[in-house]
């Protein structure tokens, strides 16, 4: 067992890349490639060298997925023009890459970043336990911005017992249900908002079928945040009581096997699913997944959101996010204005819109973001992102990261039909004990 519990924590970059719509949260354009990604990171490197050579400014590099390439850019170009002393130069990692880069960068204690984007609260814990990043509670307190909008919320998940916290959160993210308009139009039957997770299972099992030659499926969920439903009820993977992760692993498993109202785990994990081309594709009615949608999304047919089903009881509305964080690296030299960038990019009226024009809701709600949000979505639906209560996705703790990686290794064996139930808490049971212990 502690053989098993070391390859968990060997993998564990695996299991904080799973919002990749999510990843992610806060993600501007999956479909960047690796070739692409590759050309901006080397244009990049010649901009930073030859700023450092003018000696004119002080060069501040930046590493960001390519997930994050869209609005970082803009945000880099508009903090440049506005700064004449400072040069931010961008470094654009290949999304599937760059956890692991950012891993190795900081284990090496690389001189070359004095800032990178981190995409989860669990890997904040992570690098901050090894000293990575930078305290920035002295630095917002010396230029006096006002942290109330985050700080008991995206903030709180990275904030320590003594007030110390390490990254600005960028974006924040709530998960939804996405329906596709045209075809319950077609069906006659109303829109599923408010609903639990039995009325859910209940629905999508009448809508899948064939028809004309043609497989709708009722529904779409995927697996990348594998205690989901039990999160807005409080429960987390670190918990001694796990009822309602094991009441959600039930109804996972009837949604993917017994009832095969949605694309199930063998599919989802062939290395060739995209959800959001699925969704497009036009025959399902009903996908599960996070408010980067309305950003990603480019369907040919009408579509809205709804919450996210909830646990009978449990108040409506009830969902879960997360944030991503900008961090200055512990070995940056020149910290002081990598902090300007980030208060700029996180916080400031200007840096906020850039995000929102990306059709991203920051973590940070300025006024001025939130008109350029609403200018930038229309989709019906979208207010129920506004209105619900979110609870952190993920929690902020040393481990919690190889807990989320232990919990999905045995719950995908449960949901491919290769071990019951209770096998599969009992292990986990022992292989939280052992990384928390």
């Amino acid at each position: 067992m502690k053989k098993k519990a070391l390859s968990i924590l060997l993998t564990v970059a695996m299991a904080v890349t799973m919002l990749a719509g999510c990843g992610s949260s806060s993600s501007d354009n999956a479909a960047g490639s690796g070739a692409a990604a590759g050309d901006t990171a080397a244009q990049s490197e010649v901009a930073g060298n030859e700023a450092a050579a003018s000696g004119d400014k002080t060069v501040i590099n930046f590493y960001y997925s390519t997930d994050l390439e869209k609005t970082a850019s803009k945000e880099i170009a508009a903090f440049n023009a506005a700064n004449s002393d400072i040069e931010v130069v961008g470094h654009s990692v290949a999304e599937g890459d760059y956890d692991d880069k950012v891993k190795v960068m900081t284990a090496g204690g690389s001189t070359d970043a004095d800032i990178y984007w981190v995409r989860t609260p669990a890997q904040m814990a992570q690098y901050t336990e090894n000293g990575a990043f930078v305290d920035l509670a002295p630095y917002a307190e010396s230029t006096g911005v006002d942290l109330s909008p985050i700080k008991d919320s995206s903030l709180a998940g990275v904030t320590d017992a003594n007030g110390a916290f390490y990254g600005y959160p960028t974006s924040g993210s709530c998960w939804m249900l996405f329906y596709n308009k045209e075809l319950f139009d077609a069906k006659g039957i109303d829109y599923p908002e408010n609903l639990t997770w039995n009325e859910y299972l209940d629905l999508i099992k009448e809508l899948t079928g064939e028809e004309d030659g043609t497989k709708y499926w009722g529904g779409l969920m995927p697996i990348w945040t594998p205690n989901l439903g039990a999160i807005p009820t409080g429960e987390y993977l670190d918990d001694e009581n796990l009822t309602r992760t094991k009441e959600f692993a039930q109804i996972q498993h009837r949604m993917y096997v017994d009832d095969a109202s949605a694309p199930g785990i063998a599919e989802m994990t062939s290395g060739t699913f995209d959800i959001t081309a699925y969704f497009q594709a036009g025959n399902i009615y009903t996908m599960i997944n996070g408010d980067w949608m309305f950003r990603l999304l480019e369907a040919d047919f009408e579509w809205g959101a709804a919450p996210l089903p909830i646990f009978e009881g449990e108040e409506e509305g009830s969902s879960v996010g997360q944030s991503s964080y900008l961090v200055i690296s512990s070995t940056s030299k020149h910290p002081d204005e990598a902090y300007k960038f980030i208060e700029f990019y996180c916080t400031s009226p200007e840096g906020t819109s850039i995000i929102a024009e990306n059709s991203d809701v920051p973590s940070y709600t300025t006024d001025e973001a939130m008109e350029v949000y609403k200018t930038q979505v229309n989709v019906p639906g979208v207010e129920y992102r506004f209105s619900a209560k979110i609870l952190d996705e993920q929690k902020g703790e040393e481990g919690y990261a190889s807990l989320i990686e232990a919990y999905n290794q045995e719950l995908q064996l449960y949901l491919l039909d290769e071990q019951s139930l209770d096998d599969t808490f009992s292990n986990y049971a022992e292989l939280r004990d052992e990384i928390l212990n």
